[in-house]
């Protein structure tokens, strides 16, 4: 984005509550502010490492090793060990 300026079009429902909060003080730019950080918040924390363990837990269930593969010799949820092997 090159302006900082946001043109936002609204449908006639949203348009009513912009002018009632308009008449009722609140300055719109504050209100999407807060919306921004928000949202945001809620994708740093959908990023949090439990939901990362499940994620990958869900990709390990999902494909399998073949059963024809010799288990491995290191412990794969060391990252260190992992990176050696």
């Amino acid at each position: 984005m090159g302006s900082r300026l946001v043109n936002v079009r609204l449908d006639p429902d949203r348009l009513r509550k912009v002018q009632t909060l308009r008449a009722r003080g609140m300055a719109l730019s504050d209100v999407v502010r807060e919306a921004i950080d928000e949202r945001f918040a809620a994708l740093r924390r959908s990023g949090s490492p439990a939901d990362v363990r499940r994620i990958v837990r869900r990709i390990f269930d999902q494909y399998p090793d073949p059963p024809d593969v010799p288990p491995r010799d290191y412990d794969v949820e060391d990252r260190h060990a992992a990176r050696v092997a």
